[in-house]
């Protein structure tokens, strides 16, 4: 008797643990399916899929691309004067729309002031949805760095980022901006917002990444270009530039 039940305790444990298992597994296989869908729902609009547009050959020398931001600026300086933390100038940020050069500029490449993309995009007659603050990434990085840097945070702890990135097989161009707290930087995404697609003509709604999704998550850099925001630059491929030295922090340098 003593014997049937051991036999039968040790089947129910069998049982149970290869259930408790195939819990596990779904579990993580689900978290990993829902990862996959959120990178894919919120990937970023790249500026461009050729690299002849957007090269780091460009930003040799990045002195002359801190210009492009401005928290002095008095269209930066309403909007920032509106936030109260970074959480919500990146809420801010994922509400402005991506939109190719190509449609808004008529020229296949062109940077904006933050006081322009502010002021008048959204008046643009090639704006595909009037009344939005319209632009591509860079100048949606280097605005979303001049409303941080106007709300007060120091210029040590927030930075413009260039380099060449691989979202899902998608590798190109890009721009976006990290953030440094706790000694450590996180990526925040602002194309991951609404979109103009130039291919089926269509605007596409999506509310962004969460804030907090790349403090757990690595942003998919592949190259690093260069740093820069009002007061410092850093150009990880010559070592040259005057920023801080918690800058040169966990560098991923061009292969």
């Amino acid at each position: 008797m003593r014997r049937a039940l051991l036999s039968v305790a040790i089947i129910v444990a069998v049982v149970l643990t290869s259930v408790a298992l195939y819990v596990y597994i779904s579990m993580s296989e689900s978290e990993e399916e829902r990862e996959l869908q959120i990178v894919k729902k919120f990937q970023p609009r790249l500026i461009r899929k050729s690299p002849l547009l957007f090269r780091k050959e460009d930003f040799e020398y990045l002195s002359p691309w801190q210009k492009y931001v401005t928290p002095e600026d008095i269209e930066v300086k309403n909007v920032a004067g509106g936030l109260t933390n970074l959480k919500d100038a990146y809420k801010t940020a994922v509400h402005w729309l991506w939109v190719s050069d190509a449609t808004l500029n008529g020229v296949q490449e062109k940077w904006l002031m933050p006081h322009e993309f502010l002021a008048n995009t959204s008046n643009y007659p090639t704006n595909p949805a009037p009344g939005e603050t319209a632009s591509d990434c860079e100048e949606q990085a280097y605005t979303l760095v001049s409303v941080i840097r106007a709300m007060g945070i120091d210029a040590g702890n927030v930075r413009v980022v260039v380099g060449k990135v691989n979202f899902s097989g998608e590798i190109g161009g890009h721009a976006w901006v990290e953030i440094y707290e706790n000694g450590k930087w996180f990526a925040l995404e602002a194309t991951s917002g609404p979109y103009w697609d130039d291919d089926d003509r269509k605007l596409h709604e999506r509310r962004g990444y969460p804030f907090n999704y790349f403090k757990n998550h690595k942003y998919p850099s592949v190259e690093i270009w260069g740093y820069f925001n009002d007061i410092y630059y850093y150009n990880p491929i010559t070592n040259k530039g005057n920023a801080p030295p918690h800058w040169h922090q966990g560098l991923l340098l061009s292969l």
